[in-house]
This record gives structure tokens, sequence and C-alpha cells, in this order.
């Protein structure tokens, strides 16, 4: 599915429409180049979970962001490391198992842990310094609900 969105609260708004086909063990692996809109994107997500907009940020230096709603949503980053292994010691196996959400940016080291069921998505830069291009590609039964969601 490609969508596109002409600035950031439109994506915030895809992402809070997005949050309704949330369920428990869900994983969403995101990539988008520096400053592509992945935090605006997972801001949404968890606001349509019910947490606070206020409570996200971007978790490059942390790593990992856990926040309480609707469904607990981990907020991880993996730009910074450099292989599974050091997502396996910081816990991502134990956390895909618990039936929280998980979110992930930058999964590419992460490939190996990922389940098999998830949802990808890319942004990128459209044809405006606002805009952004969201393709959304759904794996296992994400595939499913992709067909029936209408942003």
């Amino acid at each position: 599915m490609r969508l596109v969105s002409p600035g950031s609260q439109h994506t915030e708004q895809l992402a809070r429409e997005l949050a309704v086909l949330l369920r428990t063990g869900d994983v969403i692996t995101l990539e988008a180049p520096l400053g592509g809109g992945k935090t605006t994107f997972v801001r949404g997500l968890a606001a349509g979970l019910g947490v606070p907009e206020d409570e996200v940020s971007s978790p490059t230096f942390v790593i990992w962001q856990i926040y309480e709603g609707r469904l607990r949503l981990h907020h991880l980053d993996a730009y910074r490391l450099r292989s599974a292994d050091e997502l396996e010691e910081i816990g991502l196996a134990e956390v895909l198992g618990i039936q929280d959400v998980v979110v992930l940016e930058w999964p590419g080291v992460a490939e190996a842990l990922l389940p098999q069921d998830r949802l990808h998505i890319s942004l990128n830069y459209g044809a405006s310094e606002d805009e952004r291009i969201l393709e959304l590609q759904g794996r296992g039964s994400w595939a499913a609900r992709l067909e029936d969601w209408r942003p």
C-alpha cells in the first residue's frame, strides 16, 4: 500500500488511524532516512493507543522507549547497533514473546530475530521537503488487515 502525506500532521494522523488495527504481539519495522519522519509516525501510533503525544521521543540515544496505552508499545532504534546479537543482549527476543507491540526502527540488523508476521513501513521524502511517501507492506496476517484498512 502506498500513501502520500503532505506533512507531519498528516503522517501522524495516518499512524493514529493505523493504531486501530494493532493487536497484542504485533511487530512493525520502520525505515526512513535520518529526519524522515520515523518518530513522527510512532508519535501518531502511540497517540492512537492512548499515549500522550508529548511522551514520545526518538530512542536514537537511549535505544528503547516503552509507552503505556491501550497496548504497551516498545519503540526501539537499532541505528547505533551493529548486529542481531546486540539486540538479543538488550532483550528484543524476550519482548517479541510477551505480546506487547514492538516498533523497530532501522530493522536491517534484526532480520534474523523478527517474526515473519509483521508490518513493514518505509517512509521516503516526496516532491516537497514536508511530503512523505509511505510504503506499507503487510506480511502474514498484516496482508489481510491492510487490504481492509481505508485511511
